[in-house]
């Protein structure tokens, strides 16, 4: 699990820095497909697969949402291109 947040987190941060939001929107429905077809077809609506996923997608838009500052923070100090 802690090895999926990291991937998610990394996703989010580049996602953040590079492109804009129909790409997360993606990445979310790609991350909750994924999620779901790796924990199984017994037990689908269990509280702690839904947990876990909810924890993912959570992480996957707080990442994006910091990758988004970062992006704005270096832009701002690149010098004007003439």
């Amino acid at each position: 699990m802690l090895l999926g947040l990291i991937a998610v987190g990394a996703i989010g941060v580049l996602l953040g820095l590079h492109v804009r939001a129909p790409a997360l929107i993606v990445a979310t429905a790609v991350i909750v497909v994924v999620a779901t077809i790796a924990g199984g077809i017994g037990g689908l609506f269990d509280w702690h697969r839904l947990l876990s996923i909810l924890l993912l997608v959570v992480a996957l838009q707080l990442a994006y949402l910091f990758g988004l500052l970062l992006g704005v923070m270096w832009r701002r100090s690149m010098p004007p291109q003439q």
